[in-house]
């Protein structure tokens, strides 16, 4: 006996759902194809719309969407209380800070001896940085360019050195861009000397993550540039402590650790949530896909080096987000490479892939600053306005 199965037909299909169970799961499975077709084709057509649009169109739009989304921000108070006057005394070093000896070159270099001075040539620095890595993506991975300028927008550092101009980051987070980006040795070997000098305890656990990445054969192209990082990474480090042991201080960050401790944790137990997520936002969907995606000893390792090393560091210093993303940055650019070329570009929903990851980078918020995306960036705002217009 012939039965005819109709998925717009739920007359029809409650029918031949008596016949059996077969019918039935075929039946629901035609069901639930048209209840998403709805959806897909929207997501396509987002998606599409997306991949025709010029290189300059897609960074305008990126750029109004991270401003909305993060604001901008300046570290005036550190830059008047510490990094101005630590530059200053240059070649004594001044305090923690001056451990991130890039920042302090860059202000000696162009002789940055005031405020003005020194927001300025941040701003001008940060261009130049964000410019490179545009450029970068767009000359190495010009078939993929769409994607990877979702995976760097995506990335917590994107956010962080928009609301902290002015501080050293802008040195760890060109030296991650040049470290994955960069196709020649020279360039990746700068990439590890501006890591470095922009933070050397946090270059080397990015290199460290890296490493770990790398023992993954689907990941075993970085592992000389992880080696690199991580050497030069040790070596900076130890200058360092060379360089403030000579001059009588013991200052380092490594000190610190204590001092916020319990801030830190603080912050972890009463908000988990919200902590967590901060770390990440949006790249958490990166992450999880690939997880679901890889298997076995793979899955491990991307866990380790995505989130168990980050998180240690993370969850044991005070400022949270800013660094985990900083240690993630390189390896979290380098599963985005994986994730596009191997995975997206090459699947026939690729267009209802970068529809949906557009959805979810504009709605999903951003937790940088405590307490989160609406209350730092919206309420806080609105209420210094009016507390200006009626005190």
């Amino acid at each position: 006996m012939y039965f005819h199965i109709s998925a717009t037909d739920s007359v029809n299909t409650a029918k031949s759902c008596n016949l059996g169970t077969k019918v039935c799961a075929v039946s629901e499975h035609l069901n639930n194809r048209d209840t998403l077709q709805p959806l897909a084709t929207p997501l396509s057509r987002l998606g599409s719309f997306w991949l025709r649009l010029s290189i300059k169109i897609q960074v305008l739009l990126l750029v109004v969407l991270l401003l909305v989304k993060n604001g901008l921000d300046i570290e005036l108070r550190n830059i008047q209380e510490a990094y101005l006057p630590g530059s200053l005394l240059f070649p004594d070093p001044a305090g923690y800070y001056s451990a991130s000896f890039g920042q302090v070159l860059f202000a000696n270099a162009f002789q940055l001896t005031n405020t003005t001075m020194w927001i300025a040539a941040h701003i001008a620095l940060t261009l130049i940085v964000i410019g490179m890595a545009l450029w970068l993506i767009n000359r190495n991975f010009s078939a993929d360019r769409s994607f990877m300028l979702l995976i760097l927008a995506a990335t917590t550092s994107m956010a962080t050195v928009m609301i902290s101009i002015g501080k050293y980051d802008i040195f760890t987070f060109a030296g991650g861009l040049l470290l994955i980006l960069a196709r020649s040795n020279w360039a990746v070997v700068l990439g590890a000397l501006l890591l470095a000098s922009g933070n050397p305890e946090q270059a080397i656990l990015a290199s460290l993550s890296l490493l770990v990445l790398s023992r993954s054969d689907v990941f075993g192209k970085y592992r000389t540039r992880s080696v690199i990082a991580l050497s030069v990474s040790i070596l900076a480090w130890i200058s360092v402590q060379i360089w403030f042991w000579s001059a009588g201080l013991s200052t380092g960050r490594l000190a610190l650790v204590s001092e916020y401790l319990g801030e830190s944790l603080s912050n972890l137990l009463t908000a988990p949530l919200q902590e967590i997520w901060s770390w990440l936002g949006v790249g958490w969907v990166i992450v999880l896909a690939a997880l679901i995606l890889m298997k076995g000893k793979e899955r491990i390792i991307l866990a380790v080096a995505l989130i168990a090393i980050p998180a240690a560091a993370t969850v044991i210093t005070a400022d949270g987000a800013r660094v985990f993303g900083a240690i993630v940055l390189p390896s979290f650019l380098a599963l985005g490479i994986w994730l596009v070329t191997t995975k997206i570009q090459v699947s026939r929903y690729s267009k209802q892939a970068v529809g949906l990851f557009l959805i979810l980078l504009i709605l999903l918020p951003s937790t940088l600053e405590k307490p989160g995306w609406y209350d730092g960036q919206i309420r806080g705002r609105l209420m210094s306005f009016t507390e200006q217009i009626f005190n």
